[in-house]
């Protein structure tokens, strides 16, 4: 079912010294039919060398703004606050996130947004045809597999996607968005539709995301389950444990059976004492990190706000009372 042509979707989209992609997105968007008015929704993520035009929207026949943030937050952070701009605004019908590198195609973006719109909460872009390196695949599949130990859930889909306004209120409400979105989708519980898109081709150069970012990216995805990892982690050192008592005791046995070497139970008993203050220290270090990462702001809606340096609009967008 189609939301209509009444119904406004802002396009919240990251940017970061990639200007001419961004106009270039603009123009793509400016030639879809998507079922529903678009207006652009830009989060200029700090940058200094090649910031986005507001005349990249005007030039293109769209309505937008541009949100302008005080420093490089990164990218999760600036999707977050781009969402807590639509959600403050009740005209908007829903959002779709995408990167504004052309990766996400927009030719995808109806499709999104229709899907959305049958029955569900959101709609998740799963990637189907890919253009990645071979080292990258096999390293997204590690990570999955790293997510799904961590975590017993698992991860198929990134930031492409397309938001109702439930989902908006909803995700907005969650610190865990401002860390990962896919993730804070998950455990939001909210009905998601999955369809398949395949990647693009990049507007303009090569990614700015190296082995660290993409190595970080996938912790926080885990951290957003921090719960969940640490009960996980608590079983196992439980396992441990038990399995080091038995170790010990089962040395002991043949030691006192005479069926050992001089040192092999001061060996083992060495051993499993490394083993028990390892992973105490592992514990204890998850503990605090899962307490310090509860920190967040109490009004997330101000502390979106107060990143935000100053808007710009192609005076073209309607009213926030409308």
């Amino acid at each position: 079912m189609s939301p209509g042509r009444e119904a406004v979707w802002a396009v919240v989209t990251p940017v970061f010294e990639d200007g001419e992609s961004f106009a270039a997105l603009c123009r793509d968007l400016a030639g879809i039919e998507a079922g529903a008015t678009l207006e652009v929704l830009a989060v200029d993520d700090g940058t200094i060398g090649a910031p986005p035009t507001i005349d990249a929207i005007r030039d293109a026949g769209l309505a937008g703004r541009i949100v302008r943030l005080r420093r490089n937050t990164g990218h999760q952070m600036a999707i977050w606050v781009g969402l807590a701009v639509v959600a403050a605004e009740e005209r908007y019908a829903g959002a779709v996130v995408m990167d504004s590198d052309g990766e996400d195609r927009p030719q995808d973006v109806p499709r999104l947004i229709d899907a959305a719109g049958s029955g569900r909460d959101a709609s998740v872009a799963l990637r189907g045809r890919r253009s990645e390196t071979l080292a990258f695949r096999i390293f997204y599949r590690l990570y999955r597999v790293f997510f799904g130990l961590l975590t017993g859930r698992q991860i198929r889909f990134g930031n492409f996607c397309a938001l109702q306004r439930k989902a908006l209120l909803r995700l907005t409400a969650m610190q865990e968005t401002r860390i990962h979105l896919a993730a804070a989708l998950i455990k939001s519980r909210l009905r998601r539709h999955e369809i398949s898109c395949d990647r693009g081709t990049r507007y303009d150069g090569r990614s700015r995301m190296n082995f660290y970012d993409l190595a970080l990216h996938g912790i926080r995805a885990v951290a957003v389950f921090d719960d969940a990892v640490l009960t996980r982690m608590g079983a196992v050192c439980v396992w441990a444990a038990i399995s080091g008592v038995l170790v010990f005791l089962a040395g002991l046995g043949l030691k006192l059976a005479g069926e050992t070497s001089p040192g092999w139970l001061t060996f083992v008993t060495g051993f499993l004492v490394m083993v028990f203050l390892q992973t105490a220290i592992f514990s204890l270090v998850a503990l605090i990190m899962n307490a310090l990462g509860y920190r967040s702001p109490a009004d997330l809606d101000a502390a979106a706000v107060s990143l935000i340096l100053e808007t710009e609009t192609t005076g073209l967008d309607r009213p926030a009372d409308a």
